[in-house]
C-alpha cells in the first residue's frame, strides 16, 4: 500500500488455482412458469443480450443472406429481421422497423438518431458495430483485449450464398470502418458497480467506515482510491445496482434492519440516503442483480437458509419478497453476475468455505442446478465479490481478498462459468473489507 492507505494499481500475475467445471445439482429452487423477460423492441438492452441475439442467428444455421424484407427470419423472441448485414445489427440491437416496414439499411445507420460515433476503434465494446459505406458488422470482442492490433471477433452477413458469419477481422480490415454505439445499450453490468460510467467495473468498499471507490480503467487496471464519504460504520457491505432506473449506479445497504439506497449521480457522487424499508435484520447483506431480466436491478438476500428476491420497479421501489429456494445454510452470501454470458443474472457462492458454485439464471427469478466451479476458496470466501466487467471483454469477473496476505485477486470471466487464472492486484486490502 502507499502512504495514503490506497491499494496500488500495479498488477502482477498470480496463478492461484485452476478452475475446473464439475456439475453438481444442489439446492431446490421454486418452480415458476412466467416467461423470461428480455428487452423490448426499441428499448434498453444489455450488451450480453445483443451478443446472445447475434449468436442465436449464427447457431440457427439457416440465416441465408438476402436483401429482401420478405425473407425476414425470426429473432427467437417474436420478431423477424431481414438477413443482410444491416438486418443482422438491427436484429441484435432489437430495433423497430421503419415506417415502410423494412429494417434499417447501412445508409440509415449513417444518420440513425439513436447511435453515436465512437472517437476511436479502441473504444469498441461488445455489442457495438463497425460501419462503412455499404456494409456493417457487429463487434463481439477483441481477439486480445490487451493488444487490439490482433483484431476482433465479429458477427456479419456478407453476401448471397452465405449464412451468418462469426469470424475475426484483422486490425487492417477494421481500420476501413468507423465504430458506432447504440444509445439505448445498458453501459454497465447490473451486477457490479460502474460509478464513472466508462464501461469498466469499479471496486467499492466501506470496511474502514469510509466509502472508497477505485475506478476501473479496463485490462484489470484501476485508478487510485477515491474516498467518497464517511459514516458507513454499521452498514452491510453495499450492493451496487441501478435502483431508480436512470442509467447510473446506485448503492444499497442495511443498517439496524432498515434498507437504504443512495442514488448515483455519476462521477462517484451520490444523493442523500433514501430509507426504503425495514425488517431486514434477519437477512444476509443484500446482493443486486437483474434476476427477472427486465432491465431493473433487483435485490436478493438469505434468511434462515432460504433465498429471497425483491424485484426492482425503478424509483427505488421493490415488489414483495419472492421465496426462491432453500438449502443455503452451508453457503456464503451469494454474489451476482452473468457468468455464462447469456444475458441473465447468475448467482455464485462458496460452500463450507471451500468450493465455489454457480447457479445460472433463467429469468423470472429461476435458476438452474448448481455448477461446482473449483475448490480452494478457504482464504477468500468471506470477501467474494462480483465486480462487473473489469477487463472490458464483455464477461463478468469476480474478485476476493486473501485473508492471510491482504492481496486482492481477480478472476476474469470467460463465459460458460469458466474463469482465467488469478490476477493479483496488490496487498493492503484487508482493512477495506
Amino acid at each position: 500500500m502507499n502512504s495514503s492507505g490506497s491499494p496500488r494499481a500495479v498488477r502482477f500475475a498470480a496463478a492461484l488455482m485452476a478452475l475446473v467445471t464439475v456439475v453438481a445439482g444442489l439446492l431446490t429452487f421454486g418452480t415458476r412458469n412466467e416467461a423470461s423477460a428480455a428487452s423490448t423492441v426499441g428499448g434498453a438492452i444489455t450488451r450480453a443480450e445483443i451478443i446472445a441475439r447475434a449468436k442465436y442467428w449464427y447457431d440457427r444455421g439457416d440465416t441465408w443472406y438476402s436483401q429482401d424484407q420478405a425473407d425476414a427470419i425470426s429473432d427467437g423472441t417474436g420478431g423477424k429481421y431481414r438477413p443482410d448485414c444491416s438486418g443482422l445489427v438491427a436484429m441484435a440491437w432489437h430495433l423497430p422497423k421503419k415506417s415502410d416496414g423494412w429494417d434499417l439499411n447501412t445508409g440509415d445507420f449513417e444518420s440513425y438518431s439513436h447511435k453515436s460515433w465512437l472517437p476511436s476503434l479502441h473504444d469498441l465494446l461488445p455489442g457495438d458495430a463497425l460501419l462503412k459505406n455499404g456494409h456493417i458488422e457487429l463487434f463481439e470482442k477483441w481477439v486480445d483485449p490487451k493488444d487490439h492490433s490482433a483484431g476482433a471477433w465479429v458477427y456479419s452477413e456478407n453476401t448471397y450464398g452465405q449464412k451468418t458469419n462469426h469470424n475475426t477481422n484483422s486490425w487492417s480490415e477494421m481500420t476501413t470502418y468507423r465504430g458506432i454505439r447504440y444509445d439505448k445499450v445498458i453501459e454497465k453490468s447490473l451486477d457490479g458497480g460502474d460509478f464513472d460510467g466508462n464501461g469498466a467495473g469499479d471496486i467499492h468498499a466501506t470496511g474502514t467506515g469510509t466509502l472508497t471507490i477505485w475506478n476501473g480503467k479496463g485490462n484489470n487496471n484501476f485508478g487510485t482510491a477515491d474516498p467518497v464519504g464517511g459514516g458507513w460504520d454499521g452498514f452491510t457491505r453495499p450492493a451496487a445496482g441501478d435502483f431508480n432506473k436512470d442509467g447510473k449506479t446506485d448503492l444499497a445497504a442495511v443498517k439496524n434492519g432498515t434498507l437504504y439506497v443512495w442514488n448515483g449521480k455519476g462521477g462517484n457522487k451520490f444523493g442523500a440516503a433514501d430509507a426504503v424499508g425495514s425488517g431486514w435484520e434477519p437477512f444476509s447483506a443484500p446482493v443486486a442483480g437483474d434476476f427477472n431480466n427486465d432491465g431493473v436491478s433487483d435485490l436478493s438476500a438469505v434468511k434462515d437458509g432460504t433465498l429471497y428476491i425483491w424485484n426492482g420497479k425503478g424509483g427505488n421501489h421493490f415488489t414483495p419478497a419472492d421465496s426462491v429456494g432453500g438449502g443455503w445454510e452451508p453457503f456464503t452470501a451469494p454474489v451476482a453476475g452473468d457468468f455464462d454470458n447469456d444475458g441473465k443474472t447468475d448467482l455464485a457462492a462458496v460452500r463450507d468455505g471451500n468450493t465455489l458454485y454457480i447457479w445460472n439464471g433463467k429469468g423470472s427469478n429461476k435458476f438452474g442446478a448448481a455448477d461446482a466451479i473449483g475448490s480452494g476458496w478457504g482464504n477468500y470466501h468471506a470477501t467474494l465479490m462480483s465486480l462487473g466487467d473489469v477487463d472490458k471483454d464483455g464477461h463478468s469477473d469476480i474478485g476476493a481478498v486473501n485473508k492471510n496476505t491482504g492481496t486482492l485477486y481477480l478472476w476474469n470471466g470467460k463465459g460458460g462459468n469458466k474463469f482465467g487464472p488469478a490476477d493479483a492486484l496488490g496487498g493492503g486490502w484487508l482493512p477495506h473489507f
